[in-house]
């Protein structure tokens, strides 16, 4: 987002009173990239994969291991390096939307850990979790359709 964003002054609706300061990450072309992931030796991959150190590790990048994808010969090449399938990456987001906005039971990303972390981060009071003595409530959220329009949409 850039410096002079909107959204970075905005103290009410995105960040609960704070201004996002953080600059942009640096940019790295492919050849750069491909230098700096090169220098990695054996990763180890799992529990411990999170005790590695890297050169550069916290201070340009946050990266834990080199990806399988740069065996590929033509990855260093490619503009974008999480350039993936958009066939599969389309269909997994209309699935999200889609069970979200029809409120599919064990399919939906609209979860109480969800509604607790928009408590702290932002300012939506109508789709915070409503605390009634022992039990604990999510109110219906905008974005779920009723049933009648589930209906209509499922027709």
């Amino acid at each position: 987002m850039p410096q002079n964003h909107r959204y970075r002054k905005n103290r009410k609706d995105l960040f609960i009173g704070r201004v996002e300061k953080d600059v942009a990450p640096p940019y790295f072309s492919g050849e750069e990239l491909h230098d700096i992931v090169s220098e990695y030796g054996d990763i180890v991959f799992g529990l411990q994969s999170g005790k590695q150190k890297f050169p550069g590790f916290r201070l340009t990048y946050n990266w834990v291991k080199r990806s399988i994808f740069w065996k590929l010969p033509y990855w260093k090449t490619n503009l974008l390096h999480h350039n993936l399938d958009v066939m599969h990456i389309e269909k997994n987001v209309f699935e999200n939307i889609f069970n979200t906005v029809m409120d599919v039971k064990g399919k939906t990303n609209d979860y109480i850990k969800a509604r607790l972390d928009l408590a702290l981060f932002c300012n939506c009071k109508n789709i915070e979790l409503v605390c009634d003595g022992s039990r604990v409530a999510k109110p219906r959220a905008s974005f779920v359709l009723e049933k009648n329009a589930q209906l209509l949409v499922y027709k």
